[in-house]
């Protein structure tokens, strides 16, 4: 089949025209360096360059004008066309620019000529914006922590408790207080400033207990103290704090909520009635005592809320090794903020304390914006990393043995090595303890 036989009539978005002659301008966007005493420049290829036909048009006949209409219908709608070009076939493109129309009545009667430049439109890459889901997550964070510090500051109306409960509460905070710090400060030993920032935040909470206890909001933000963050905070230190925040994520079981006083009566004959002794669940059967009990949940609420929060950005600031360690993070995520919410849904609501506001933000709502955050930001990072699973071999056993058993290929070994560094020889595997390996299905 010749080339006249191929040719093919003209259209755009199925309005025909003829043609005369066509012009293409395919190739790249280059940069040319000269340089001294260099007898060749130095040519760098940018990327292909947009792609533009360009060709005259005319629609002719006793009904042309008909036709130029159409046309000009056809290349004022917006977006991409489908140009039916004579020797390239069909293209979708976008018309660039404005067009000419040409006609000549006196001396070209009957006749319509479109100067036409369009664009290639196929299938690009181009630069987009891209969130980032870390920074998104650790802003969450950041204002749950924020939210937690306002909902205790608005509730926790201690002047009003009795003096028994005031003390029970004053020596459990205390309590909470020390556990954190056990945590805390050896996870941030060896950090330079930060580590004496935090130890004097310590202090300053501790000897200011018995003020900071009857004022809430600067009782909330001191403890809030215990769970920052260093500004320059590395992969490594960050996964560190993170094990570290999600020790304390129960720390109501930590901290036993005990009764004032009880007896403890021994056995006949096993020695004198002891005081003082005893440890019970604390119970709720007087109004004091359900006052102290709200008033021990809010303080949960606080010690683990933080944690919770601090967790999240510092898993933010983490990397991830394995896509088992992003489903690991993101059953601790939904277990602790599902176990946070439930708890709090369940309790009664204390009465505002005087003198206090209407938190400035909901805490259930900032809670629920830490944990989606989280698991978007998990599921965005870990959606090109490997499964992980573990095989035990049963006998002594070259790598490349290994990696054909797994995969039916021996490409695998060289990762089985990295992934194992127990194995001392690629061709010595010992037997009996389980390997880490990727799943490649």
């Amino acid at each position: 089949m010749s080339w006249i036989d191929e040719l093919q009539q003209a259209s755009f978005r199925g309005v025909p025209f003829h043609v005369e002659t066509t012009e293409r301008k395919p190739g790249f966007h280059t940069v040319l360096r000269d340089y001294p005493f260099q007898d060749l420049p130095t040519v760098f290829r940018m990327g292909r360059a947009a792609e533009e036909i360009k060709f005259s048009a005319y629609v002719i006949g006793e009904d042309y004008t008909q036709w130029r209409d159409a046309l000009e219908e056809a290349l004022d709608a917006p977006g991409v066309g489908e140009l039916v070009h004579p020797t390239s076939g069909t293209i979708l493109v976008y018309v660039l620019g404005q067009y000419p129309i040409k006609e000549a009545p006196t001396t070209e009667g009957g006749v319509a000529r479109f100067e036409l430049t369009f664009v290639r439109a196929d299938e690009r890459r181009y630069p987009t914006t891209v969130g980032n889901s870390a920074v998104d997550a650790a802003r969450a964070a950041w204002a749950g922590t924020q939210a937690t510090a306002d909902e205790l500051a608005h509730a926790f109306d201690v002047a009003n408790a009795p003096g028994w409960a005031a003390d029970r509460l004053m020596a459990r905070v205390r309590d909470s207080v020390a556990a954190v710090w056990g945590v805390m400060g050896a996870a941030t030993a060896g950090m330079g400033d930060f580590t004496n920032t935090i130890t004097r935040n310590y202090q300053v909470l501790r000897d200011g207990m018995n003020d900071l206890i009857r004022q809430p909001r600067l009782l909330a933000d001191a403890v809030a103290t215990l769970y920052e963050l260093p500004r320059d905070l590395d992969a490594a230190k960050a996964r560190d704090l993170r094990a570290a925040y999600q020790s304390l994520f129960d720390m109501g079981s930590r901290v036993a909520k005990t009764d004032f006083e009880t007896s403890s009566m021994p056995a006949v004959g096993a020695g004198p009635v002891m005081f003082g002794q005893g440890v019970s669940t604390l119970a709720s059967d007087t109004a004091a005592r359900q006052q102290l009990a709200a008033l021990s949940t809010a303080s949960d609420q606080l010690f683990e809320g933080l944690a919770t929060c601090s967790w999240a950005q510092a898993s933010a600031a983490s990397e991830l090794s394995s896509y088992d360690e992003a489903m690991a993070l993101r059953s601790a995520a939904t277990d602790q903020i599902t176990r946070l919410l439930q708890r709090a849904s369940a309790t009664a609501p204390m009465a505002m304390s005087a003198g206090t506001s209407m938190p400035a933000q909901s805490w259930h709502d900032a809670m629920l914006a830490v944990l989606t955050s989280t698991l978007a930001d998990l599921q965005r990072r870990s959606s090109g990393l490997a499964r992980m699973m573990s095989y035990t071999p049963q006998a002594w056993t070259p790598v490349w043995v290994v990696s054909y058993q797994l995969y039916g290929t021996t490409d695998w070994a060289d990762e089985i090595m990295a992934l194992n560094p127990h194995i001392e020889h690629p061709m010595l595997v010992p037997p009996g303890r389980a390997l880490r390996v990727a799943r490649h299905d």
